[in-house]
Protein backbone atom coordinates (compact mmCIF):
# COMPACT_ATOMS: atom_id res chain seq x y z
CA UNK A 1 0.00 0.00 0.00
CA UNK A 2 0.74 3.38 -0.58
CA UNK A 3 0.70 6.46 1.75
CA UNK A 4 1.38 9.46 -0.28
CA UNK A 5 3.26 11.72 1.82
CA UNK A 6 5.87 13.55 -0.64
CA UNK A 7 4.47 13.37 -4.45
CA UNK A 8 7.47 13.37 -5.87
CA UNK A 9 8.99 10.42 -3.83
CA UNK A 10 5.90 8.75 -5.47
CA UNK A 11 4.75 9.49 -8.83
CA UNK A 12 7.02 7.35 -10.89
CA UNK A 13 5.50 4.25 -8.71
CA UNK A 14 2.24 5.40 -9.74
CA UNK A 15 3.61 5.86 -12.81
CA UNK A 16 4.63 2.18 -13.25
CA UNK A 17 0.95 1.15 -11.61
CA UNK A 18 -1.19 3.07 -14.04
CA UNK A 19 0.95 1.65 -16.94
CA UNK A 20 0.02 -1.80 -15.97
CA UNK A 21 -3.14 -1.57 -15.41
CA UNK A 22 -6.23 -1.28 -17.48
CA UNK A 23 -8.98 -1.11 -14.50
CA UNK A 24 -9.55 1.40 -11.50
CA UNK A 25 -11.32 1.68 -8.65
CA UNK A 26 -11.57 5.21 -7.02
CA UNK A 27 -12.60 4.51 -3.40
CA UNK A 28 -13.59 7.23 -0.80
CA UNK A 29 -15.94 6.77 2.55
CA UNK A 30 -19.77 7.37 3.18
CA UNK A 31 -20.13 10.89 3.69
CA UNK A 32 -16.64 12.19 2.58
CA UNK A 33 -15.85 16.10 2.13
CA UNK A 34 -16.80 17.52 -1.02
CA UNK A 35 -12.96 18.41 -1.79
CA UNK A 36 -12.39 14.75 -1.77
CA UNK A 37 -15.40 13.15 -4.25
CA UNK A 38 -14.54 16.40 -6.48
CA UNK A 39 -10.62 15.66 -6.46
CA UNK A 40 -11.69 11.94 -7.31
CA UNK A 41 -14.28 12.95 -9.98
CA UNK A 42 -11.61 14.56 -12.04
CA UNK A 43 -9.12 11.70 -11.39
CA UNK A 44 -12.32 9.56 -13.19
CA UNK A 45 -12.45 11.63 -16.23
CA UNK A 46 -8.70 11.30 -16.45
CA UNK A 47 -8.82 7.94 -16.52
CA UNK A 48 -11.53 7.37 -18.37
CA UNK A 49 -10.83 9.98 -21.01
CA UNK A 50 -7.67 8.03 -21.50
CA UNK A 51 -9.63 4.99 -22.49
CA UNK A 52 -9.24 3.07 -19.18
CA UNK A 53 -12.21 1.46 -17.19
CA UNK A 54 -12.93 2.83 -13.90
CA UNK A 55 -15.36 0.68 -11.54
CA UNK A 56 -18.27 2.30 -10.73
CA UNK A 57 -19.54 2.23 -7.19
CA UNK A 58 -22.99 4.00 -5.90
CA UNK A 59 -21.82 7.38 -5.39
CA UNK A 60 -23.27 10.34 -2.51
CA UNK A 61 -26.75 11.15 -3.45
CA UNK A 62 -26.48 14.66 -1.76
CA UNK A 63 -23.37 15.18 -3.57
CA UNK A 64 -24.22 14.09 -7.21
CA UNK A 65 -27.33 16.61 -6.71
CA UNK A 66 -25.49 19.71 -5.36
CA UNK A 67 -22.90 19.19 -8.13
CA UNK A 68 -24.65 18.13 -10.75
CA UNK A 69 -23.63 20.49 -13.08
CA UNK A 70 -20.10 19.90 -12.84
CA UNK A 71 -20.13 16.01 -13.12
CA UNK A 72 -22.82 15.92 -16.53
CA UNK A 73 -19.57 15.04 -18.32
CA UNK A 74 -17.92 12.13 -15.93
CA UNK A 75 -21.48 10.97 -15.00
CA UNK A 76 -22.35 7.17 -15.83
CA UNK A 77 -24.64 4.43 -14.38
CA UNK A 78 -22.99 1.95 -12.02
CA UNK A 79 -20.84 -0.81 -13.45
CA UNK A 80 -22.09 -4.11 -14.63
CA UNK A 81 -22.06 -6.35 -11.90
CA UNK A 82 -21.43 -10.11 -12.59
CA UNK A 83 -23.49 -13.16 -11.43
CA UNK A 84 -21.83 -16.94 -11.48
CA UNK A 85 -24.81 -19.75 -12.07
CA UNK A 86 -22.73 -22.65 -10.90
CA UNK A 87 -23.81 -26.49 -11.45
CA UNK A 88 -22.35 -29.12 -9.56
CA UNK A 89 -20.85 -30.91 -12.15
CA UNK A 90 -20.66 -34.14 -10.42
CA UNK A 91 -24.80 -34.93 -10.23
CA UNK A 92 -25.55 -33.61 -13.36
CA UNK A 93 -24.22 -34.22 -17.17
CA UNK A 94 -24.75 -30.90 -19.39
CA UNK A 95 -25.78 -31.21 -22.49
CA UNK A 96 -26.48 -27.74 -24.17
CA UNK A 97 -26.66 -24.44 -22.27
CA UNK A 98 -29.31 -21.50 -23.86
CA UNK A 99 -31.51 -18.49 -23.44
CA UNK A 100 -34.97 -17.62 -24.00
CA UNK A 101 -35.57 -13.83 -24.35
CA UNK A 102 -39.05 -12.96 -23.39
CA UNK A 103 -41.21 -9.95 -22.69
CA UNK A 104 -40.71 -9.99 -18.92
CA UNK A 105 -38.25 -12.56 -18.12
CA UNK A 106 -34.50 -13.54 -19.55
CA UNK A 107 -34.87 -17.44 -18.96
CA UNK A 108 -31.80 -19.34 -19.27
CA UNK A 109 -32.23 -22.92 -20.53
CA UNK A 110 -30.47 -25.77 -19.16
CA UNK A 111 -30.34 -29.14 -20.68
CA UNK A 112 -29.15 -32.29 -18.93
CA UNK A 113 -28.87 -36.02 -20.04
CA UNK A 114 -29.05 -37.75 -16.72
CA UNK A 115 -31.98 -36.12 -14.26
CA UNK A 116 -33.94 -33.09 -14.11
CA UNK A 117 -32.52 -29.69 -12.97
CA UNK A 118 -33.42 -29.37 -8.82
CA UNK A 119 -33.21 -25.87 -7.97
CA UNK A 120 -31.47 -26.37 -4.53
CA UNK A 121 -28.42 -27.56 -6.46
CA UNK A 122 -28.00 -24.33 -7.90
CA UNK A 123 -25.53 -22.05 -6.41
CA UNK A 124 -25.56 -18.49 -7.46
CA UNK A 125 -22.82 -16.16 -6.71
CA UNK A 126 -21.95 -12.37 -6.93
CA UNK A 127 -18.97 -11.94 -9.25
CA UNK A 128 -16.75 -9.18 -8.32
CA UNK A 129 -15.07 -6.35 -10.40
CA UNK A 130 -11.59 -6.72 -10.38
CA UNK A 131 -9.54 -3.62 -9.94
CA UNK A 132 -5.78 -3.67 -11.21
CA UNK A 133 -5.21 -0.80 -9.03
CA UNK A 134 -7.13 1.05 -6.42
CA UNK A 135 -6.78 4.93 -5.39
CA UNK A 136 -8.52 5.29 -1.50
CA UNK A 137 -9.40 8.37 -0.80
CA UNK A 138 -8.75 7.75 3.04
CA UNK A 139 -6.22 7.12 5.86
CA UNK A 140 -4.11 3.77 5.30
CA UNK A 141 -5.53 3.10 9.06
CA UNK A 142 -9.29 2.82 7.65
CA UNK A 143 -9.03 -0.84 8.08
CA UNK A 144 -12.44 -1.38 8.23
CA UNK A 145 -13.56 0.78 5.62
CA UNK A 146 -11.52 -1.45 3.49
CA UNK A 147 -13.05 -4.27 4.28
CA UNK A 148 -16.64 -2.87 3.76
CA UNK A 149 -15.05 -2.35 -0.48
CA UNK A 150 -13.76 -5.62 0.19
CA UNK A 151 -17.59 -7.17 -0.64
CA UNK A 152 -17.71 -5.09 -3.53
CA UNK A 153 -14.85 -5.07 -5.26
CA UNK A 154 -11.68 -7.59 -5.85
CA UNK A 155 -8.30 -5.87 -4.74
CA UNK A 156 -5.34 -5.90 -6.21
CA UNK A 157 -2.29 -7.09 -4.18
CA UNK A 158 -1.66 -4.06 -1.70
CA UNK A 159 1.37 -2.64 -3.65
CA UNK A 160 -1.01 -1.49 -6.47
CA UNK A 161 -3.58 0.25 -3.07
CA UNK A 162 -2.46 3.93 -3.12
CA UNK A 163 -3.73 6.13 -0.44
CA UNK A 164 -4.25 9.81 -0.70
CA UNK A 165 -4.26 10.76 3.19
CA UNK A 166 -4.20 14.16 4.94
CA UNK A 167 -0.47 15.69 5.30
CA UNK A 168 -0.40 19.24 4.18
CA UNK A 169 -1.56 19.10 0.88
CA UNK A 170 -4.71 19.78 -1.00
CA UNK A 171 -6.27 17.08 -2.58
CA UNK A 172 -6.54 19.02 -6.03
CA UNK A 173 -2.71 19.23 -5.74
CA UNK A 174 -2.02 16.05 -5.07
CA UNK A 175 -4.79 14.58 -8.05
CA UNK A 176 -2.82 17.50 -10.44
CA UNK A 177 0.88 16.22 -9.45
CA UNK A 178 -0.55 12.52 -10.80
CA UNK A 179 -2.80 13.61 -13.69
CA UNK A 180 0.64 16.27 -14.91
CA UNK A 181 2.61 13.34 -14.30
CA UNK A 182 0.93 10.88 -16.08
CA UNK A 183 -1.57 12.47 -18.46
CA UNK A 184 -0.73 15.89 -19.04
CA UNK A 185 -3.40 16.79 -21.85
CA UNK A 186 -6.06 16.12 -19.38
CA UNK A 187 -5.68 19.08 -17.72
CA UNK A 188 -6.13 21.22 -20.63
CA UNK A 189 -9.77 19.78 -20.67
CA UNK A 190 -12.13 22.47 -18.51
CA UNK A 191 -14.40 19.08 -17.01
CA UNK A 192 -11.07 18.45 -15.52
CA UNK A 193 -9.90 21.48 -14.68
CA UNK A 194 -13.38 22.78 -13.07
CA UNK A 195 -13.40 19.63 -10.82
CA UNK A 196 -10.17 20.10 -9.26
CA UNK A 197 -10.67 24.11 -8.72
CA UNK A 198 -13.97 22.99 -7.07
CA UNK A 199 -12.26 20.38 -4.63
CA UNK A 200 -9.67 23.35 -3.66
CA UNK A 201 -12.59 25.96 -3.31
CA UNK A 202 -14.45 23.87 -1.07
CA UNK A 203 -11.00 22.52 0.80
CA UNK A 204 -9.55 25.87 1.85
CA UNK A 205 -13.65 27.46 2.39
CA UNK A 206 -12.93 30.02 -0.54
CA UNK A 207 -9.37 30.46 0.26
CA UNK A 208 -10.81 31.73 3.98
CA UNK A 209 -8.71 29.48 6.08
CA UNK A 210 -4.72 30.12 6.34
CA UNK A 211 -3.34 28.74 2.78
CA UNK A 212 0.05 29.34 1.53
CA UNK A 213 1.63 31.51 -1.70
CA UNK A 214 2.26 27.84 -3.18
CA UNK A 215 -1.58 26.97 -2.54
CA UNK A 216 -2.49 30.48 -4.29
CA UNK A 217 -0.13 30.00 -7.13
CA UNK A 218 -1.68 26.57 -7.79
CA UNK A 219 -5.23 27.83 -7.32
CA UNK A 220 -4.09 30.68 -10.39
CA UNK A 221 -2.51 27.60 -12.10
CA UNK A 222 -5.79 25.68 -12.18
CA UNK A 223 -7.89 29.05 -13.65
CA UNK A 224 -5.59 29.84 -16.12
CA UNK A 225 -6.19 26.05 -17.36
CA UNK A 226 -9.80 27.25 -17.97
CA UNK A 227 -11.58 26.00 -15.19
CA UNK A 228 -15.01 27.03 -15.14
CA UNK A 229 -14.76 29.80 -12.01
CA UNK A 230 -17.90 31.20 -12.17
CA UNK A 231 -20.01 27.21 -12.64
CA UNK A 232 -18.11 26.56 -9.10
CA UNK A 233 -19.23 30.01 -7.80
CA UNK A 234 -22.50 29.36 -8.77
CA UNK A 235 -22.96 25.77 -7.12
CA UNK A 236 -21.40 27.17 -4.02
CA UNK A 237 -23.87 30.49 -3.37
CA UNK A 238 -26.55 27.99 -3.84
CA UNK A 239 -25.81 26.95 -0.67
CA UNK A 240 -25.27 31.35 0.97
CA UNK A 241 -29.52 31.20 1.57
CA UNK A 242 -31.38 33.83 3.99
CA UNK A 243 -32.29 30.86 5.54
CA UNK A 244 -29.03 29.17 6.01
CA UNK A 245 -27.48 32.56 7.33
CA UNK A 246 -30.20 33.09 10.05
CA UNK A 247 -29.60 29.79 11.05
CA UNK A 248 -25.78 30.16 11.52
CA UNK A 249 -26.90 33.32 13.34
CA UNK A 250 -28.36 31.36 16.10
CA UNK A 251 -26.06 28.53 16.25
CA UNK A 252 -23.47 31.23 16.45
CA UNK A 253 -25.66 32.69 19.42
CA UNK A 254 -26.53 29.28 21.12
CA UNK A 255 -22.28 28.15 21.49
CA UNK A 256 -20.69 27.72 24.41
CA UNK A 257 -16.62 27.18 24.72
CA UNK A 258 -15.68 24.63 27.15
CA UNK A 259 -11.60 24.62 27.89
CA UNK A 260 -12.03 21.90 30.13
CA UNK A 261 -12.95 19.57 27.28
CA UNK A 262 -11.55 21.41 24.55
CA UNK A 263 -14.58 21.56 22.79
CA UNK A 264 -17.62 24.07 21.35
CA UNK A 265 -20.80 22.78 22.13
CA UNK A 266 -23.85 24.09 20.05
CA UNK A 267 -27.71 23.57 20.56
CA UNK A 268 -30.43 24.12 17.88
CA UNK A 269 -33.87 23.10 18.86
CA UNK A 270 -36.85 22.39 16.36
CA UNK A 271 -38.35 26.02 16.70
CA UNK A 272 -34.29 27.37 15.13
CA UNK A 273 -35.17 25.05 12.01
CA UNK A 274 -38.40 25.44 12.00
CA UNK A 275 -38.24 29.56 12.22
CA UNK A 276 -35.21 29.46 9.47
CA UNK A 277 -37.11 27.38 7.42
CA UNK A 278 -34.26 24.88 7.02
CA UNK A 279 -35.98 21.16 6.58
CA UNK A 280 -32.65 19.86 5.27
CA UNK A 281 -31.50 17.16 7.69
CA UNK A 282 -29.16 15.45 5.46
CA UNK A 283 -25.70 14.99 7.27
CA UNK A 284 -23.82 17.40 4.96
CA UNK A 285 -25.87 20.24 5.65
CA UNK A 286 -25.15 20.27 9.49
CA UNK A 287 -21.68 19.18 9.34
CA UNK A 288 -21.62 22.60 6.95
CA UNK A 289 -23.50 24.00 9.75
CA UNK A 290 -20.49 23.14 12.16
CA UNK A 291 -17.70 24.04 9.46
CA UNK A 292 -18.93 27.57 9.28
CA UNK A 293 -18.88 27.62 13.25
CA UNK A 294 -15.34 26.98 13.12
CA UNK A 295 -14.49 29.83 10.61
CA UNK A 296 -16.57 32.31 12.97
CA UNK A 297 -15.88 31.36 16.29
CA UNK A 298 -12.43 30.61 18.14
CA UNK A 299 -13.26 26.88 18.57
CA UNK A 300 -11.17 23.54 20.38
CA UNK A 301 -10.37 20.83 19.00
CA UNK A 302 -13.65 19.88 18.69
CA UNK A 303 -16.82 20.85 17.84
CA UNK A 304 -20.24 19.65 18.89
CA UNK A 305 -23.86 20.54 17.41
CA UNK A 306 -26.67 19.09 19.17
CA UNK A 307 -29.93 19.70 16.87
CA UNK A 308 -33.37 18.27 17.55
CA UNK A 309 -35.95 17.08 14.56
CA UNK A 310 -39.56 16.03 14.02
CA UNK A 311 -39.30 12.16 13.62
CA UNK A 312 -40.90 11.94 10.33
CA UNK A 313 -38.22 14.39 8.94
CA UNK A 314 -35.28 12.41 10.07
CA UNK A 315 -37.36 9.26 8.41
CA UNK A 316 -37.91 11.24 5.11
CA UNK A 317 -34.60 13.19 4.58
CA UNK A 318 -31.60 12.10 6.54
CA UNK A 319 -29.01 9.84 5.80
CA UNK A 320 -26.78 9.14 9.04
CA UNK A 321 -29.37 7.40 10.55
CA UNK A 322 -26.83 4.27 12.22
CA UNK A 323 -27.96 0.88 11.15
CA UNK A 324 -27.47 -0.58 14.95
CA UNK A 325 -29.84 2.30 15.59
CA UNK A 326 -32.56 2.01 13.26
CA UNK A 327 -35.12 -0.62 15.13
CA UNK A 328 -34.99 1.39 18.11
CA UNK A 329 -35.53 5.03 16.19
CA UNK A 330 -38.79 3.70 13.98
CA UNK A 331 -40.24 2.18 17.81
CA UNK A 332 -39.55 5.49 19.09
CA UNK A 333 -42.96 7.66 20.57
CA UNK A 334 -41.54 10.39 21.16
CA UNK A 335 -42.32 13.43 18.26
CA UNK A 336 -38.89 15.28 18.80
CA UNK A 337 -35.33 13.22 18.47
CA UNK A 338 -31.62 14.46 19.35
CA UNK A 339 -29.13 14.13 17.45
CA UNK A 340 -25.11 14.83 17.65
CA UNK A 341 -22.13 15.94 15.21
CA UNK A 342 -18.60 15.76 16.59
CA UNK A 343 -16.43 17.27 14.09
CA UNK A 344 -12.78 18.36 14.16
CA UNK A 345 -9.87 19.43 11.78
CA UNK A 346 -8.20 15.84 11.86
CA UNK A 347 -9.84 12.61 12.08
CA UNK A 348 -7.38 11.62 14.50
CA UNK A 349 -8.56 14.24 17.49
CA UNK A 350 -11.92 11.97 16.92
CA UNK A 351 -10.72 8.75 17.20
CA UNK A 352 -11.07 8.67 20.59
CA UNK A 353 -14.50 9.99 21.62
CA UNK A 354 -16.06 8.01 19.06
CA UNK A 355 -14.58 4.89 20.65
CA UNK A 356 -15.77 5.68 23.85
CA UNK A 357 -19.20 6.58 22.24
CA UNK A 358 -18.95 2.97 19.77
CA UNK A 359 -19.14 5.70 16.85
CA UNK A 360 -17.85 5.10 12.89
CA UNK A 361 -15.91 8.05 11.92
CA UNK A 362 -17.62 9.75 8.60
CA UNK A 363 -14.77 12.01 7.34
CA UNK A 364 -13.75 14.37 9.47
CA UNK A 365 -16.92 13.63 11.83
CA UNK A 366 -19.39 11.53 13.30
CA UNK A 367 -23.18 11.73 14.11
CA UNK A 368 -24.61 9.94 17.12
CA UNK A 369 -28.06 9.67 18.70
CA UNK A 370 -30.79 9.46 18.50
CA UNK A 371 -31.77 11.11 22.21
CA UNK A 372 -34.30 11.87 24.03
CA UNK A 373 -33.40 15.17 25.06
CA UNK A 374 -30.72 17.69 24.78
CA UNK A 375 -30.09 17.04 28.36
CA UNK A 376 -29.47 13.04 27.72
CA UNK A 377 -27.53 14.01 24.48
CA UNK A 378 -25.50 16.26 26.66
CA UNK A 379 -24.47 13.69 29.58
CA UNK A 380 -23.85 11.10 27.21
CA UNK A 381 -21.18 13.44 25.58
CA UNK A 382 -19.65 14.77 28.74
CA UNK A 383 -19.22 11.43 30.16
CA UNK A 384 -17.48 10.18 27.05
CA UNK A 385 -14.85 12.93 27.90
CA UNK A 386 -14.50 12.41 31.57
CA UNK A 387 -13.70 8.83 30.34
CA UNK A 388 -11.21 9.94 27.63
CA UNK A 389 -9.76 12.19 30.30
CA UNK A 390 -9.27 9.93 33.51
CA UNK A 391 -7.28 7.36 31.25
CA UNK A 392 -4.47 10.31 30.05
CA UNK A 393 -1.92 10.38 32.17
Amino acid sequence: MIGIKTMTEVLEKIKSIIKDSKTFALLSKKNSEDCRLLAKEALKSALSKNNLEVILLAEEVNFQKKWGDLLSETKESLSPRKTSIRIPKNQYKIKELSYEDGNEFLSLLVTTENKELDKNAIILEPVLPKADAVFCFFEPSEIETLREFAKEIEFPPKEKIIFLAENGTTFAEKITHIIKAIFPAALSLQSVSTLLFASLITETNNFIRPVSQEVLRFGSEILSLGADKELVKKIINEEKTISSAQLLGRALARTQIDETFGASWTFLSQKDLEKTRNSNSSSQFFYNIVKNLRENIPSGPISLLFWQAPSENIRRNSDFLPERLETEFLTKQANQNVFALAAAEEEKILLPLAAVLGMKLQSKYFISGPFDNFSEAELRFRNAFKEIFSIKI
